[in-house]
């Protein structure tokens, strides 16, 4: 019987991904199903390793890349994302493989498929090579990128990352709006540029927006433990910071202040 854990900050996404394994194959064990960077770091502590872990690369309070940088995962992982990320086309190559949700039948299949193949060397080797790269990407975001040149019509503007306000994705691209309210499209996706700004000056909201802290005018209670971001330039969305991250965002805000 294989014994596996998922990672999956949204509870319908968890328990969907149960039952859909089970019925892919009958002869699995879900160990738990954990929702944040946290809860992972803690339970892979304190729990023999599971066979096979299912991992959402954005969780409710951080990334995956979190994950792998508190702890020596060992063993093999299958990463699901609402996002075909340029990132993860590594991943692909190098993990066990990797599910768009929503998750259909058939890619779940295959992706166990793949890992049944597997002999213990070739998945070890994988899980030390991902680490790696995991490894790689965090030393990487200590340099944060502070020039950028965007295209826009026949030219190309060069901006710093003071100037950006907030990102967001829209119309399946990402738009950087400026504190004097221009926008630009950005050729990369929100993932990328997350591991490339400055985190003491930017912080992933959600997973449709970056903010800055200069452009935070207002933090309002919403429901559900959640926080209402205003800012300035004001977005036609709103803002919303999930019950899960506000301890982070208070943290990262008041260290900033």
């Amino acid at each position: 019987m294989t014994r596996i854990l998922i990672i999956e900050d949204e509870q319908p996404a968890g328990e969907y991904l149960t039952q859909l394994i089970q019925k892919v194959d009958p002869k699995t064990e879900i160990l738990d199903v954990l929702e944040s960077v946290q809860t992972a770091v803690e339970w892979l502590s304190n729990y023999p390793v599971p066979d096979l872990i299912f991992l959402d690369v954005q969780l409710g309070d951080g990334t995956c890349f979190q994950v792998f940088e508190q702890i020596s995962i060992g063993c093999p992982v299958i990463f699901t994302t609402a996002h075909d990320e340029y990132a993860l086309r590594a991943f692909k190559l190098n993990s066990i493989d990797y599910l768009l949700k929503p998750i259909r039948q058939e890619s779940l299949k295959f992706s166990l498929d793949k890992y049944y193949q597997l002999n213990e060397e070739n998945a070890i080797n994988k899980v030390k090579y991902l680490e790696e790269l995991m490894h790689t990407q965090i030393l990487n975001r200590k340099s944060p990128r502070r020039s950028f040149l965007v295209p826009y019509r026949d030219k190309l503007i060069p901006l710093k990352d003071a100037d950006f306000a907030w990102l967001t994705i829209r119309n399946g691209m990402v738009v950087a709006t400026l504190h004097d309210d221009r926008n630009f499209v950005i050729d990369k996706s929100l993932e990328e540029l997350e591991n490339q700004l400055d985190t003491g000056n930017f912080f992933r909201a959600n997973r449709q927006f970056i903010i800055s802290r200069q452009c935070i005018t207002e933090i309002e209670l919403y429901f559900n433990g959640r926080l209402l971001v205003r800012t300035s330039p004001a977005s036609t969305n709103q803002i919303l910071i999930s019950k899960e991250r506000v301890p982070v965002f208070k943290k990262w805000f008041e260290e900033q202040a």
